[in-house]
């Protein structure tokens, strides 16, 4: 469901219902080096909680819409985990 290209980490969560998405992103941010994230969701919602969830560890991230869908993107080099 996700894929890289270039400094820019893709995931692609089209029909996945809140909190799926965000799990998605919570994995891949362990897993990559890149500064910059773009995740693609099918909904508003989806989009928000994924938007709020990096602003509260530091990285800067808003949503574009393309059709139907939202695409949140963000500045990941400044992401803290603090889950960990």
């Amino acid at each position: 469901m996700s894929a890289s290209n270039g400094d820019e980490e893709r995931i692609t969560a089209r029909g996945l219902r809140p909190p799926g998405p965000l799990m998605l992103v919570r994995t891949r941010l362990r897993e990559t080096n890149k500064a910059r994230l773009r995740v693609i969701v099918s909904s508003k919602d989806a989009a928000d909680e994924i938007v709020a969830f990096l602003l509260q560890r530091g990285a800067r991230a808003e949503v574009d819409r393309a059709g139907d869908d939202y695409h949140v993107v963000a500045d990941i080099s400044r992401y803290k985990d603090v889950d960990r």
